[in-house]
């Protein structure tokens, strides 16, 4: 897909649930468009030309996957009254690789078919989708502040 359109797409998408942001600015398309990135397709295309600046998602998704945690453990504390230990296995138990991929590939939100891959990779494995996920937490974290990505984050997990 050419770049044009797949920053269209973006936009379009960022727009739509589980996100919802009308009018997303040219630098948070960026952050979107480099947290689906994954490694594997931004090496291939260095090693086929080297001078790409392309970044992966792998820093994004580190920030994204805190902003998460925070937002589950903040709502697991503003609404219940669980022990500590108890708050950190629903935690666990929510944003799990495997649970995060399950709720995704259920939702509406087609996010495997955006994230870019290298060649070597026929699907995306639950880890692949879920640091995806958490990646394009992190662009809306550094893009649009974090009153929208604990939305964003409280839509997809239906965090009341």
């Amino acid at each position: 897909m050419p770049p044009a359109q797949r920053r269209d797409r973006i936009r379009r998408t960022l727009s739509d649930w589980p996100f919802l942001i009308k009018g997303p600015s040219e630098l948070l398309v960026d952050l979107c468009d480099m947290a689906l990135m994954h490694d594997s397709y931004v090496n291939e295309l260095r090693d086929r030309d080297p001078s790409k600046g392309l970044r992966d998602n792998e820093r994004l998704e580190f920030l994204g996957d805190a902003v998460l945690e925070l937002v589950v453990r903040e709502h697991l504390f503003l609404s219940s009254e669980m022990r500590e230990g108890d708050m950190t296995f629903a935690m666990q138990s929510l944003i799990s690789n495997a649970s995060l991929a399950y709720r995704l590939r259920e939702s509406p939100f087609d996010l495997e078919s955006l994230v870019l891959t290298g060649d070597c990779h026929n699907a995306l494995s639950d880890r692949m989708l879920s640091g995806a996920f958490e990646a394009i937490v992190g662009a809306i974290y550094l893009g649009a502040g974090l009153a929208t990505a604990r939305e964003v984050c409280r839509r997809m997990l239906e965090l009341s």
